[in-house]
């Protein structure tokens, strides 16, 4: 019985040939059609990720993606008093008590559209922080650019908040928080010696309306003194809205005593001018008054002549009136008439 064999049979070297490259051409096409990621993707990648990670919800989140700004565009939100930020706060410093009473001693606020950018005028680096109303933010672009550069923070809140922070609806549209400014004391003033002078000694005058009336007035005539036992008269937010810019020009003269410094007044050789309504005193526009003079204001007037040793001069002879006039048009009566007879 014949049995066949199939022998084998060795592929030529063609054969080879043709298998391998039809095996690389097929290695090429997975390569091509595999999807890649060069350095630069990756990094694309891992910054998309984070983006995407802190983008808020919109139903969690509703404020948080209104101020993330999802077209890309800049947004100017304004704070309002209904929107409190979570603040992440820490155990106080052993020093904080005492850093919060310095700050108060040290620190007013000043509002008011006069007030405000006569301060910024005179005295910039005493800005320390400011609040401003859509409205007041327009107007006060050289203010905003200045604290910007300086690193100082404002804020634009609405007008409800600004309320608030000011404690009054007559804020401006503007308010800052600013240092005060440092008095001096009437003992060194009269140091230096002057031919000519006037100034104004506020005798129990604590209503800030009437001493912001008062200090407009002197520096609308030039005074550059108000005589005062506390600097915290002067320093007060309503009387510096009232003042209009005047603080800036007027300094407070502290003294310990009304009687100290009236003695100290008169040994540096002021007149010293008080109003009276008794009708034996001479009229204001018959007295003569001194290159170097002091008038004392007071928010009542008395009935009786207590310094009779001083000048004692009358307003008016005609008032039908059961009061006389305000302190403040009482300083702008007696600052006029020494105005016109030693300035103009």
């Amino acid at each position: 019985m014949n049995t066949k064999f199939n022998a084998p049979r060795f592929k030529t070297i063609e054969e080879k040939q043709s298998k391998a490259r039809k095996f690389n051409d097929d290695r090429d096409n997975d390569r091509s059609n595999r999807k890649t990621f060069q350095k630069s993707d990756r990094l694309s990648a891992q910054k998309a990720e984070r983006v995407v990670r802190s983008q808020p919800n919109d139903d969690i989140y509703p404020k948080e993606a209104k101020k993330a700004g999802r077209e890309g565009s800049v947004q100017i939100s304004v704070k309002g008093r209904h929107e409190k930020s979570e603040k992440k706060t820490g155990p106080l410093s052993p020093r904080a008590p005492e850093k919060i009473r310095n700050n108060r001693a040290t620190e007013m606020k000043v509002y008011g559209e006069n007030a405000c950018y006569t301060l910024f005028e005179q005295r910039p680096e005493a800005i320390v922080r400011l609040w401003a109303t859509v409205e007041g933010a327009k107007k006060a672009g050289a203010l905003l650019s200045y604290l910007a550069e300086q690193k100082k923070a404002y804020h634009v809140v609405d007008s409800e908040e600004m309320e608030r922070v000011t404690g009054t609806e007559h804020h401006g549209g503007i308010c800052l928080l600013v240092k005060k400014s440092a008095p001096f004391s009437l003992e060194g003033y009269l140091q230096i010696p002057r031919q000519r002078d006037c100034l104004v000694l506020l005798d129990g005058v604590n209503n800030a309306q009437n001493v912001g009336g008062v200090v407009r007035t002197c520096a609308f005539y030039g005074v550059k003194g108000v005589i005062v036992e506390s600097n915290d008269i002067l320093n007060s937010s309503n009387a510096a809205r009232v003042a209009e810019g005047g603080l800036e020009f007027v300094h407070a003269l502290e003294t310990k005593h009304k009687q100290i410094a009236l003695t100290q007044l008169r040994n540096a050789g002021y007149q010293i001018v008080h109003i009276t309504p008794q009708k034996q005193a001479p009229a204001l526009a018959k007295t003569t008054l001194a290159a170097k003079v002091v008038f004392v204001l007071s928010e009542v007037v008395s009935n009786e002549m207590e310094y009779p040793e001083d000048t004692n001069v009358q307003l008016s002879f005609a008032n039908p009136l059961n009061s006389a006039l305000n302190v403040a048009v009482n300083a702008g009566v007696l600052l006029s008439q020494w105005y016109q007879h030693h300035i103009v």
